[in-house]
């Protein structure tokens, strides 16, 4: 009897100890805080309801009264309205002057914070080469994304890429396309 409860308990001990490890394996890595906890906790609720809308399909100019589809910037609107009551304006190109207007803003993506907004010129191709013959301060606005940290965004952008989703940046042409980001 004792043997019996011995390996039972053994195993309860083993399957929590898998399933701890599974779950530190499978989530996301974590972000350090920002320095305002209230500001922390509303891009938090952004970024989770953004989250939420995972896979859902991208149409370009979506219908703004239904969550059926998004477009980027339709999806930002919707995600920052949710989390923070922020009413963003409504396209990509008006949403980079309201940050330009309302925060720093940053050429490197790698000086954004968590819950930043970035934005993104034309597609050009795949390759650094392919974008050194545009000037990026001529560049216009045609993409906003949320940054999330440690080099990944949340944001949809076309039908094939299966609607929401998040991206690395680093190495890939959002990289090369990346114009400037900054706060809300």
């Amino acid at each position: 009897m004792r043997i019996q409860r011995l390996r039972t308990n053994i195993s309860v001990i083993g399957k929590t100890v898998v399933a701890a490890a599974l779950l530190l394996t499978f989530m996301p890595q974590a972000v350090p805080l920002q320095t305002a906890a209230a500001a922390s906790s509303g891009i938090d609720r952004v970024i989770q309801i953004g989250s939420s809308y995972l896979g859902t399909p991208y149409e370009f100019g979506s219908n703004r009264s239904t969550t059926r589809t998004f477009d980027c910037s339709d999806f930002v609107h919707y995600v920052f309205q949710k989390g923070e009551g922020l009413s963003l304006p409504l396209t990509s190109a008006s949403q980079a002057l309201y940050v330009k207007k309302h925060s720093a803003v940053k050429t490197s993506w790698r000086n954004l914070k968590r819950g930043d907004l970035m934005f993104f010129m034309d597609y050009h191709g795949l390759s650094q080469s392919d974008y050194t013959k545009y000037s990026k301060s001529r560049q216009p606005v045609t993409h906003v994304a949320i940054y999330l940290g440690n080099g990944r965004m949340l944001h949809t952008f076309s039908k094939a890429s299966g609607g929401v989703r998040t991206d690395t940046i680093a190495g890939k042409h959002w990289d090369y396309r990346f114009l400037f980001g900054g706060s809300v």
